[in-house]
C-alpha cells in the first residue's frame, strides 16, 4: 500500500496535525505496512527532514504566524506526483491550498481519498476575519473542499458533529480519535529532580499548560483562575507554560496586571519529546479549557504521564473526561475552576486516583490509533475497487445491450429488404 500524506504547514511549526500526520508515516513505514510520503509546503531555509520518511515539499511563500502558503499550481510538480505516484490512498489534512489541489487530483486520477478535520475552521474565521463576507466565502470554501474528498474523518463525536451542522454535510463523518507518541513508562526520579531544577520547581503545587499560545486556547481564562485562586489566599503555585505564539506578550500583560508574575514560568517551544514527557511528569495538573480543540493530543500526553486535566464541559475535548473519576470538566465560570482547584489543593490525596484512571482511560498510543486508521485505509481502497469493476461491469454490460440492439435492427432491416425483394418478384 502506497500512501501520500497531506498538510498545508509543517515543522519548524508546532502544530497538532503534524503531529499527527508524521507518528501516521513513521508506525507504517516503520512497520512495514505501507509506504507511505509527506507532501507540504517548501519552508526555505528551515526545512526539517525524518529520517524514514520520504518528503515532497510545494512551491509556497511567506504566510502570517510563521507559515507557507502552498502554491501548487505554480507548477506541475503536485500534479505530477500524485499522478505518477502510484498512490493507494490520499489523505489529506488540511482544506487549504495543498489538500484542496490533492483532493482534486485524487478524484481526476480515480485515487481513493479522505480528509480528516482537525480544527472548526468556522469558529477560527470568526476569530481571524472581520469581515462577515471573508467569513461566508472562507465558510462556502470549506464546504465545496469537503464534498472532494470520498471520505471525511473527525478527531471526536463532537467535532463530527460540528462538520455535519457547519458544512451542511449531508454525508457519515468517521470519528478515528488522536493518540500520542509518548512513553507511558514511569519519569525516572532524577530525570524530574533535574527539570524541577532547571524551572526552579520546590514543594509548590504545578499547573501545566503546553501547546500554541493563542487568544482561542484561553490560557487567559486559566490566569483568571490563578488569580481568584491568589486573592483567595492559595498562593503556593507555579503555572507553567510550555509553546510560543503570538499571544505571548498579551499573556504577559495579563500576568502583570493579576499579581502573577512570581507564579508563572514561560518554558518556550520545546522539541524535544522526552523533555517535554519529563515536564508532563513534574505537573500536578493540566489546565486545558480551550472550547476550541477539536482532540487535545496535548491532554492525551498528560494522561501518558498520569497527569489529569481539567477542561470546560461539553467540549470535543472533554468527552474523554468523566467528572472526578479520570479527569475534571467544570463549567465555563473561573470561580468554579478555582473552588474545584481548593478542593483539590486541600485534599491532594484524591488526586492519586484520578492520576491512575486518567493513566488507563484517557491515555492511547499512536500505535492503536494508526492500526484504526489503517484498517479504514484498506476499506476505503476495497471499495473504490469494487466501484471501478461495477463501473467496468456498467460500460460493458451497456456495452453488449447496444450492440445486441444493433444486430436486433441490422436483423430487421435484412427480413424486410428480403420480403421486399420477393415482393418485387
Amino acid at each position: 500500500m502506497r500512501v501520500l500524506e497531506v498538510l498545508d504547514t509543517f515543522y519548524p511549526n508546532i502544530d497538532g496535525p503534524i503531529n499527527v500526520m508524521v507518528n501516521i508515516a513513521k508506525i507504517l513505514n516503520e512497520g512495514k505496512l505501507a509506504e507511505v510520503e509527506l507532501l507540504v509546503p517548501n519552508f526555505p531555509k528551515h526545512n526539517v527532514d525524518i529520517e524514514g520518511i520520504k518528503i515532497h515539499r510545494c512551491t509556497s511563500i511567506p504566510a502570517p504566524e510563521g507559515n507557507r502558503a502552498a502554491m501548487p499550481y505554480a507548477n506541475n510538480k503536485v500534479k505530477n506526483l500524485i499522478k505518477n505516484g502510484n498512490f493507494d490512498i490520499i489523505h489529506v489534512h488540511s482544506p487549504f491550498t495543498l489538500g484542496k489541489a490533492s483532493l482534486t487530483y485524487a478524484k481526476k486520477y480515480n485515487i481513493p481519498s479522505m480528509l480528516t478535520i482537525h480544527t472548526r475552521y468556522k469558529t477560527e474565521f470568526e476569530r481571524i476575519l472581520r469581515s462577515k463576507s471573508l467569513q461566508r466565502f472562507m465558510n462556502k470554501y470549506i464546504n465545496k473542499v469537503i464534498n472532494l474528498s470520498d471520505y471525511v474523518l473527525s478527531v471526536s463525536n463532537g467535532a463530527a458533529k460540528q462538520v455535519i451542522e457547519d458544512c451542511d454535510y449531508k454525508k457519515d463523518v468517521y470519528v478515528i480519535r488522536n493518540g500520542t507518541d509518548i512513553n507511558p513508562e514511569p519519569i525516572s526520579a532524577d530525570k524530574i529532580m533535574k527539570c524541577k531544577k532547571e524551572y526552579d520547581l520546590k514543594d509548590e503545587f504545578v499547573f501545566l499548560f503546553v501547546g500554541r499560545l493563542v487568544e482561542n486556547k484561553n490560557i487567559q481564562f486559566t490566569l483568571q483562575v490563578l488569580k481568584e485562586l491568589k486573592e483567595a489566599g492559595y498562593n503556593n503555585f507555579k503555572f507553567v507554560i510550555v509553546g510560543s505564539g503570538e499571544y505571548l506578550d498579551t499573556l504577559k500583560e495579563i500576568i502583570s496586571e493579576y499579581n502573577l508574575t512570581d507564579n508563572v514560568i514561560f518554558t518556550g517551544k520545546i522539541m524535544d519529546r522526552q523533555k517535554l514527557a519529563t515536564i508532563y511528569a513534574c505537573a500536578d495538573l493540566f489546565m486545558f479549557p480551550s472550547s476550541a480543540d477539536t482532540c487535545g493530543i496535548v491532554a492525551i500526553e498528560a494522561a501518558a504521564n498520569s497527569l489529569p486535566s481539567m477542561m470546560l464541559e461539553d467540549t470535543c475535548a472533554s468527552e474523554v473526561i468523566v467528572k472526578g473519576i479520570n479527569g475534571f470538566a467544570l463549567p465555563n465560570n473561573p470561580t468554579a475552576w478555582k473552588n474545584k482547584l481548593i478542593e483539590v489543593l486541600n485534599d491532594r490525596n484524591q488526586l492519586q486516583d484520578i492520576r491512575d484512571a486518567a493513566k488507563k482511560t484517557v491515555y492511547v498510543s499512536w500505535k492503536t490509533i494508526v492500526k484504526q486508521l489503517y484498517d479504514f485505509y484498506k476499506q476505503a481502497i476495497s471499495n473504490k475497487q469494487n466501484m471501478t469493476i461495477n463501473s467496468q461491469n456498467d460500460v460493458t454490460s451497456n456495452k453488449t445491450k447496444r450492440t445486441k440492439k444493433l444486430k436486433s435492427k441490422k436483423t430487421k432491416s435484412k427480413s424486410l429488404k428480403s420480403r421486399k425483394n420477393q415482393s418485387e418478384i
